[in-house]
């Protein structure tokens, strides 16, 4: 069932855009190009109309948790910080060196950086869990190492799914990666392995917090979220949407990570699976909160580290294409928020099935 749970809803993830492409007449060989080439898109341009109303609707969405979290009041006492373990400070070093090494064009090193994403995430994720373990005496790496690998292997697989689908939008492209297709796909294979265990390690960093662990747990329920209904209301919208990106790409561009959230839960919900967001029945939001936050704070070191590197990721976004910071226009770090919530669904089924598979 676990299995079922991902494979099946990532079927219709792939299948949906290309459909609604072929049904549309249009040709379907370029999104299934590989490796993709660096095509900017041009899309339609900015709007104060469609910035405004994006704005006000994340201001509405987010401002009820910012005051929940500023008028929150400690409940538990501070536990007294433990030491910062050796291997933290190692990390730190490794980190600070490959950070340098992407930054700078040194010329002895310039075979090395076109390849400095991995070691340098794979180091600040070191130094995430260090920082936690420092904090509570424990952490993901160290607390579950098998299940933590496992995040290696499916966040591959699971940052695929969007770059499949930025085909259909071309909302970024890449620069400094041209390469034969099976090098291409080894080299961001290994990248993209690092997004879920960095998202899993700064939400347990952040839940060590008071504010995280028990700040947001009297918020106004939503009593039919695992309802029939609701599963099946949230599956149509995510099935239009994701059929109709290619056709849309402008208008429908924020539902690139809005619609696998909704398809996820979706089929959780239709096949009464428990969720990681099962407490908002009862007006508990702290999974909710974690992750949307931990995969924010993520976002603003994946852009910062990004930024004067050799290979690099640049946005085509439309509507919206001002007011960057780093690479990213301001308001798409909002993007950040529903993606967060994506991957606790996938860390959720991780843990489930490492779980089951100690059982047996």
């Amino acid at each position: 069932m676990i299995i079922f749970l991902l494979i099946f809803p990532l079927g219709i993830i792939l299948a949906l855009p290309l459909l609604g492409i072929i049904v549309s007449g249009s040709d379907a060989a370029f999104y299934l190009e590989f490796p993709p080439k660096p095509v900017i898109t041009s899309h339609a341009p900015f709007s104060w109309p469609v910035l405004i109303v994006i704005c006000l609707f994340v201001l509405m969405v987010t401002l009820p948790f910012v005051r929940q979290g500023l008028k929150w009041k400690r409940i538990e006492p501070p536990s007294a910080a433990g030491r910062f373990p050796w291997w933290g400070y190692g990390s730190v070093g490794a980190l600070v060196l490959f950070w340098i090494l992407a930054w700078t064009r040194l010329h002895g090193f310039a075979p090395f950086q076109h390849h400095t994403f991995f070691p340098l995430w794979f180091c600040w994720i070191v130094c995430v869990n260090a920082l936690t373990f420092r904090r509570s005496g424990r952490c993901p790496m160290i607390d579950s190492p098998i299940r933590f690998t496992g995040l290696f292997a499916v966040s591959a697989l699971f940052w695929w799914m969007f770059e499949y689908l930025n085909r259909f939008v071309g909302n970024w492209y890449y620069t400094g990666s041209e390469y034969p297709a099976v090098t291409y796909f080894l080299l961001a294979t290994l990248s993209f392995s690092t997004v879920l265990p960095a998202v899993e390690s700064m939400k347990t960093y952040l839940m060590t917090h008071d504010t995280f662990k028990n700040g947001f747990q009297n918020m106004p329920r939503i009593q039919g979220l695992d309802s029939k209904p609701a599963a099946v209301c949230i599956l149509v919208i995510s099935f239009l949407c994701l059929g109709l990106i290619g056709i849309l790409p402008d208008p429908l561009f924020f539902t690139l990570w809005i619609s696998p959230f909704f398809l996820l839960l979706g089929f959780r919900i239709l096949c009464n699976h428990p969720h990681v967001f099962g407490g908002v029945k009862g007006g508990d939001y702290t999974m909710v909160v974690s992750y949307a936050f931990a995969a924010l704070i993520c976002g603003i070191f994946w852009e910062m580290f990004n930024f004067y590197s050799l290979a690099r990721w640049q946005y085509t976004i439309p509507y919206v294409q001002v007011c960057h910071l780093f690479e990213m226009p301001i308001l798409g770090y909002s993007g950040y928020l529903p993606f967060g919530l994506e991957c606790a669904l996938v860390i959720d089924l991780v843990q489930q099935a490492t779980d089951r598979a100690g059982s047996i």
